[in-house]
């Protein structure tokens, strides 16, 4: 009788090793997939050059097991045009009913979008889908790819353009001169853009007439326009006789506008830049 009871207890801590041993087995055999999700799409940079994002995506593993991120796979459409694709071998462990994170940097440049899409230079703002495939290394299932796809848009930055628009003649005399010369601001871009510290240069003919600079802002709502109106004077003391005789006798003009301007825009997330201004054509004396 003795002899079964040992029997009986070596038997029952037999099956309860085994169970142990199975257990991690059995839960293996019930395998879920991770879930995946887009957290956030953070926009970094913004700047002439091109656009910074970051990609935040969001993994939780619903196992009592940890699983392994063996990498992913991205592809970036523009305005559904397949524009780049890779792949990233990141490798991350997830913790048993654990979460982590994963940062996807990605940059755009403007001049390789106009370039492969020379409609977008007009456009007020760029539509973008990433395409993502998360590749996990899973007990039982081997390689699991779980796919993530996000479409949004992006502001499209547009160049604020100088315009010489008027020069006008308000006084002559056989001493000097007096004229306004009117430059227009446009903003081409749907959120609002302020125009500071514009330093300018302007020339007739192949001669200097003006240099200077802007004291106050210009300040422009999307898609306005601002006259910027410069007084300019001239001696002939020290011009000479030669500009006299062509404000006299005003024919068609050559001139050149050249300087440069900050620009501070609407959008905090959009860098401050500088702008170089360098514009020429020909242009009629208004009296």
């Amino acid at each position: 009788m003795k002899k079964l009871v040992i029997v009986g207890v070596l038997l029952t801590q037999l099956f309860i090793a085994g169970c142990q041993q199975l257990l991690p087995l059995l839960q293996q055999a019930n395998v879920q997939k991770p879930q995946v999700k887009l957290n956030q799409v953070k926009l970094t940079a913004f700047s002439l050059k091109g656009i910074d994002l970051d990609f935040e995506i969001g993994i939780a593993n619903p196992n009592p097991f940890a699983i392994t991120l063996a990498g992913f796979d991205y592809q970036l459409l523009i305005e559904q045009n397949s524009f780049l694709k890779g792949e990233q071998q990141k490798s991350v462990k997830i913790a048993a009913r654990g979460s982590s994170q994963i940062d996807f940097p990605l940059s755009l440049s403007f001049k390789e979008l106009y370039k492969t899409f020379q409609s977008l230079k007009n456009a007020d703002s760029i539509k973008y889908t990433l395409k993502t495939g998360l590749l996990f290394d899973l007990p039982i299932l081997g390689k699991v790819r779980i796919p993530l796809q996000t479409t949004q848009r992006l502001p499209n930055l547009k160049i604020p353009r100088f315009r010489v628009s008027a020069l006008k003649l308000s006084k002559l005399t056989f001493t000097g001169a007096d004229l306004q010369l009117s430059v227009e601001v446009e903003n081409p871009n749907v959120w609002s853009l302020a125009v500071q510290n514009f330093s300018y240069a302007f020339a007739v003919n192949g001669r200097q007439w003006l240099e200077g600079r802007l004291k106050r802002a210009v300040t422009m709502h999307g898609k306005q326009k601002q006259l910027i109106k410069i007084p300019i004077h001239l001696s002939f003391i020290e011009m000479g006789r030669s500009v006299y005789n062509l404000l006299a006798n005003p024919g068609t003009l050559e001139y050149r506008l050249s300087g440069r301007a900050d620009v501070q825009s609407s959008l905090k997330f959009l860098e401050r830049f500088q702008l170089p201004v360098n514009q020429s054509g020909s242009i009629e004396l208004l009296k």
